[in-house]
């Protein structure tokens, strides 16, 4: 069977195990997997056309539980139609931006009962999309409704004020503004995880400044990245060897090193450890405290002055 995008989310789709996304869009490619995630309730697991054709298929023998898996093959050509016949068990989702409606791999899934191809084109979001992508959170309905026009044209950001209302938890009709106001905290290497690694407390003031409440928890969580980096550094350090800067885990890029050797001169383990439990503790209290907007930034400098 074939459809457009928009049609995705009136279609049921327990009887179908194969999914072909193919078009031009990159964000609408991405919209598909997304929903189609969501819907198998499963994570992804990645293989090449080439990997696919000399991987054997797992027999499954009386009695066995299998997990239900949701295998993903990106960039396939019309190569692969040979294997799919013999794709019996499991959720395969394959993509390609270089077919087209008439080319025959598309055609392959159109004429197949079991296969689903989905045109990846161009498309606003939808009423029922929304629906999907909120439907966990009981939103109220005026919120709902602004939250739809904000965002129509931005499904990225969308997603990303989805994520902030579900960090945030229950709020008040007077805050639903905050959600529309653009994030300052982009990346772990902006100004305010840069103040309070140098322990820089006028800097720290200024990124407070630009920071709104709906920010505060990918705020505090970005910090605790941070410093949980700085921590292992500094058991590096204690044991007298060389840091290996090239190969940490997760990386610290080139541009950032310099940060995080100031950073090493300056904290102590004990007040990384203080810092990283005050952390936790506030969002701990913005979620169930409502602790307020003044409070978090006197008791996150604290830590800088002592």
């Amino acid at each position: 069977m074939k459809i457009n995008f928009p049609a995705l989310f009136q279609t049921p789709l327990q009887k179908y195990n194969l999914f072909l996304i193919y078009g031009n869009d990159e964000e609408v490619f991405e919209r598909t997997l997304l929903f189609l995630q969501k819907k198998f309730a499963a994570t992804f697991e990645s293989k090449t056309e080439e990997e696919l054709r000399n991987t054997p298929q797992p027999k499954l023998f009386l009695f066995e539980n299998s997990l239900p898996s949701l295998t993903l093959v990106s960039n396939v050509t019309d190569k692969v139609i040979p294997l799919l016949e013999h794709l019996k068990e499991g959720t395969y989702i394959f993509t390609s931006q270089k077919a087209r409606a008439q080319s025959k791999l598309v055609t392959f899934f159109s004429g197949s009962t079991t296969s689903l191809a989905i045109a990846a084109y161009t498309a606003p979001l939808l009423s029922s999309e929304f629906e999907f992508l909120t439907q966990e959170l009981n939103l109220p309905v005026s919120f709902q409704t602004n939250l739809f026009k904000a965002y129509q044209n931005d499904w990225k950001g969308l997603l990303s004020t989805l994520d902030k209302v579900r960090l945030f938890g229950d709020f008040r009709e007077e805050e639903y503004s905050l959600f529309f106001q653009s994030s300052s905290v982009q990346d772990e290497s902006g100004l305010l995880t840069r103040a309070f690694l140098s322990k820089n407390v006028k800097e720290a003031l200024v990124g407070f400044s630009t920071v709104n409440k709906t920010e505060l928890i990918p705020l505090l969580r970005s910090l605790s990245r941070s410093f949980q980096i700085l921590l292992n550094l500094l058991f590096i350090k204690a044991t007298g060897k060389a840091i290996p800067w090239t190969t940490l885990s997760p990386p610290i890029f080139f541009k950032e090193q310099p940060l995080y050797e100031r950073a090493l001169s300056q904290w102590q383990e004990k007040e990384v450890l203080h810092f990283l439990e005050t952390l936790l503790t506030a969002e701990q209290d913005i979620k169930f405290s409502t602790l307020g907007f003044t409070a978090l930034q006197r008791r996150l400098l604290h830590c800088l002055k002592s």
